[in-house]
């Protein structure tokens, strides 16, 4: 199994570890636009599910993993 991410926030003690990314919201119905700045765009909540090494899942904000570094 490929990890390509870092979890970065302390929750259930895996801060640290590489983990997969295996599921994202969908984008839903509602769409938000600003005057101004280009077309409506469709909303998606930041919800992500992801999976470690170990086989513990859970689903956590897009803002909890990044890119790990080669």
């Amino acid at each position: 199994m490929m990890l390509p991410y870092i979890y970065r926030w302390d929750r259930q003690g895996r801060k640290g570890q590489p983990c997969a990314m295996t599921a994202r919201s969908k984008p839903c119905a509602a769409s938000f636009s600003l005057p101004g700045f280009g077309r409506a765009k469709p909303a998606r909540f930041n919800s992500i599910r992801v999976e470690f090494a170990d086989g513990y899942a859970m689903v956590t904000s897009g803002n909890a993993i990044r890119k790990a570094k080669p």
